[in-house]
């Protein structure tokens, strides 16, 4: 029996593991009306990424990223009404986004990067595309920017005009600031 298979195998199986990172994400969201413009914010809950190393390196990343809709806040209580109405908290409680993706295309140094992002609003799936910045890895801890836009319509988010000519604007640009820690 040739002992060099084995030694090949076992040598990639004792690099290649996977680690259980935390995670945190601070959001904010901004969206236009024909009167003005208005944002709020919101944090994910605490979440879990699923982190495969190699040689002590990160090589790919898998999180699901939940956000309680109801927790959402524009710092207006009839405005936070209407958008919790418009986004059936009651129905669809929850907001997830998820990503599988090599670290490579997280952890661009200097230069913003694409993320694909599966986001699940309002019961219904869309992918969408994330831009990340400011990325930085700090002994056991990684941070970064992450920026996409949402459609109101393709997510089926549906918002009365309010006296009759005040119509909010369809784009909503999200932002949300990610921490992930080494457990």
């Amino acid at each position: 029996m040739n002992p060099r298979p084995f030694l090949i195998l076992f040598l990639s199986a004792t690099l290649l593991h996977a680690e259980t990172w935390s995670g945190t994400a601070q959001i904010t969201f901004d969206g236009t009306s024909t009167l003005h413009a208005w944002g709020g914010k919101v944090a994910a809950e605490a979440f879990q990424a699923d982190v495969t190393m190699t040689g002590g390196q990160p090589q790919r990343v898998k999180a699901e990223v939940t956000v309680k809709a109801a927790n959402m806040d524009t710092a207006e209580p009839k405005r936070d009404a209407n958008m919790l109405k418009a986004m059936q908290v009651d129905s669809h409680p929850l907001i997830v986004g998820k990503i599988d993706a090599k670290f490579s295309e997280i952890a661009a140094a200097g230069k913003p990067t694409k993320l694909p992002i599966e986001l699940d609003l309002l019961g219904k799936s869309q992918n969408v595309t994330g831009t990340i910045s400011n990325w930085k890895l700090n002994g056991r801890k990684a941070s970064f920017d992450l920026d996409f836009p949402v459609s109101m319509k393709a997510s089926g988010i549906s918002v009365p005009a309010v006296l009759l000519f005040i119509r909010v604007g369809d784009g909503v640009q999200v932002h949300a600031s990610v921490t992930l820690t080494q457990n």
